[in-house]
């Protein structure tokens, strides 16, 4: 609870505001020093003070989220941290920390709930959506990716600082269907999309942990194999000269920021998984062969085929919010 804003204060108010030792001097409460927090602009950092200073002032509460932490509901983490749920909030998220999701509909990081005196988040790590699925069986369109950071509060300022990145899940590729009736999913797009898969080829392809490529997809022989950094390769249906037939499942979507472009060992130009803010390559019907779209890099669109990409996932949705951006940030805002 802040000091009275005018009337009478004693030094035993801003004690209790606070913290400090007995006896008290006015001097122990300088601005930026052991007690008064940054917030309180009308207390000097040195020279003469008064009492009069201190009208209205509030001591600040700080914490940081050191470890990864799926669906980061900031308010509950500040809770538990020991905050009262009215002083004017920091949280800080440290580098090298993801707050991640592994649901389209759910951010990496929440911001829900009341801040009386405001919500400052400092990010100096990764805060990531889940990226969308590829088309799957029959040739079904690509899958959304989720949001980074999910906002319901006013009073919210976010900082994300230089090496950091908030990042959108890639919409997950279209599926395709060959003149004959065969099909071919799309690729997982990033942030742990899974891969298409096809009647031949039913199963779907796992998404990347934190850090890690996409699964490999299935049977593609020399056709490409790896899977994405970011988005992952659409499935290519079809016969090679020899008759040998490739594969229909499709790779799944990296968490690696911000991944490279992943194509096929072929080389194709179609169906490529995009790199950090690159939609997704198209697929394509051309003779026997047939392809998916490739999974959307971070905060960007699934390539189609017969059948669309998933649209992006936005970096920052909901309220709006006062953003200061010296890092990366891929998707809308």
């Amino acid at each position: 609870m802040s000091i009275q804003a005018s009337g009478l204060i004693k030094l035993q108010d801003i004690e209790d505001e606070f913290g400090g030792s007995v006896p008290t001097s006015l001097t122990e409460y300088y601005r930026n020093g052991s007690y008064v927090t940054p917030n309180n602009t009308s207390v000097p950092t040195s020279g003469s003070i008064s009492l009069s200073n201190f009208y209205g002032t509030v001591r600040q509460f700080s914490f940081s989220i050191t470890s990864n932490t799926q669906n980061a509901n900031i308010r509950t983490l500040a809770v538990a941290a020991g905050w009262d749920g009215s002083a004017p909030l920091i949280t800080t998220v440290n580098s090298g920390v993801w707050l991640w999701s592994d649901d389209t509909s759910l951010g990496g990081a929440i911001v829900s709930g009341s801040f009386p005196g405001g919500l400052t988040l400092l990010n100096y790590g990764n805060i990531i959506g889940r990226g969308g699925n590829g088309g799957l069986t029959q040739g079904a369109a690509g899958s959304a990716g989720g949001p980074a950071l999910t906002v319901a509060s006013t009073g919210v300022s976010v900082t994300n600082n230089s090496g950091a990145y908030i990042a959108g899940g890639g919409g997950g590729g279209g599926g395709a269907r060959r003149f004959s009736g065969q099909w071919s999913g799309g690729g997982g797009g990033a942030g742990g999309g899974t891969g298409g898969g096809s009647p031949e080829e039913p199963s779907t392809v796992a998404g990347g942990s934190i850090g890690n490529r996409g699964g490999n997809a299935v049977g593609w022989n020399a056709v490409g194999t790896t899977g994405g950094e970011a988005g992952g390769i659409g499935a290519r249906d079809g016969e090679s000269s020899s008759g040998t037939d490739y594969g229909r499942s499709a790779s799944g979507g990296g968490r690696i920021l911000p991944g490279v472009i992943q194509t096929a060992v072929s080389g194709t130009t179609y169906s490529y998984g995009g790199a950090a803010g690159q939609q997704g390559g198209p697929g394509f019907v051309t003779g026997n062969d047939n392809g998916g779209g490739g999974g959307g890099g971070w905060g960007a669109a699934g390539g189609s085929a017969t059948y669309a990409g998933g649209a992006a996932g936005a970096a920052i949705s909901g309220t709006a919010v006062s953003l200061t951006d010296n890092g990366t940030i891929y998707g809308s805002t």
